[in-house]
């Protein structure tokens, strides 16, 4: 196991996992050092839209507050990139 996924799953609440399968959904080059400044910004840009959207989503899975956004958008991304399912932004 790597140590950023050794990160995230520790420190869920402030890393995400990132790995190939994250990569590949954002189209993410090999070598990428900008994904972690990139990622805050998006949880900020539009008041924070983004992050909003995935508290709203863990509300509708019914899963705790305990559960960070980091953690809902890494399991959205790893399910979109795995196929095994789609998930529902409304």
């Amino acid at each position: 196991m790597s140590q950023v996924k050794l990160l995230a799953r520790k420190r869920s609440h402030l890393i995400p996992i990132y790995d190939i399968r994250i990569k590949q959904l954002f189209e993410r080059p090999k070598v990428d050092h900008s994904f972690w400044a990139a990622l805050p910004a998006a949880l900020r840009v539009d008041n924070g839209a983004f992050r909003d959207q995935l508290i709203h989503l863990r509300g509708k899975a019914g899963i705790g507050e305990d559960i960070g956004v980091l953690r809902v958008f890494g399991v959205i991304a790893w399910m979109l990139e795995g196929g095994q399912g789609q998930v529902a932004t409304s």
